[in-house]
């Protein structure tokens, strides 16, 4: 994190041009694509990703400027326009992607690093580990992976690098470098309705 003498305006840009970073590093990445700095601005208009991050900038730059309840009104924005619960107070370091996004919610506690992607339908939400008591909510490392409908919930730690697959649940820490997988869907035989041997 930075020190906190940068000045509000300045750091709002430098965390859009490092959002746009992690866009570009992942689209090079997953797309095979080179994505210049000058498609920033089409990138903002086409990219609903981009567009929640720098909304989610806006958040922080009006908290900063102590504009009164300037990060709860773009709160409530990001909701309306996105379907996304992203709370003024969360901590969202630079470099952040957002593929599709609705349906994700970040509660007031929850810290992302740097270099990670959340998915549609992610939820970082608050609990109460059930160990200690202790109530918070997850704190991601560099370069988290969280696939869609994946639900962290506590005072959890995920560290570096850690991939959290689609639909899983999470409730403990995992050190870095670690694979989520949800638990394997069920499947058995449906019977036809009407059949006789239905229960």
């Amino acid at each position: 994190m930075r020190g906190d003498t940068m000045n509000p305006l300045v750091r709002f840009i430098s965390s859009v041009r490092a959002d746009f970073g992690s866009l570009q590093r992942y689209r090079a990445k997953y797309h095979n694509e080179v994505v210049p700095l000058s498609r920033l601005p089409a990138d903002l208009v086409k990219k609903v990703g981009l567009q929640m991050m720098v909304a989610t900038r806006a958040m922080r730059l009006l908290e900063e400027l102590h504009v009164p309840l300037g990060g709860q009104v773009a709160s409530r924005l990001i909701r309306h326009l996105y379907g996304a619960e992203i709370h003024w107070k969360t901590s969202v370091a630079d470099g952040v992607s957002i593929v599709h996004g609705t349906g994700l919610v970040l509660s007031h506690r929850a810290k992302v690093g740097p270099g990670c992607i959340l998915f549609q339908n992610v939820t970082l939400g608050e609990g109460r580990d059930p160990e200690t008591g202790e109530s918070g909510a997850p704190t991601l490392g560099r370069d988290v992976h969280v696939g869609p409908g994946a639900t962290l919930l506590g005072p959890i730690t995920v560290g570096d690098g850690t991939k959290i697959m689609a639909g899983a649940v999470l409730t403990r820490s995992v050190p870095a470098n670690s694979l989520v997988r949800p638990a394997e869907a069920e499947v058995s035989h449906r019977r036809a309705p009407g059949d006789p041997s239905a229960s």
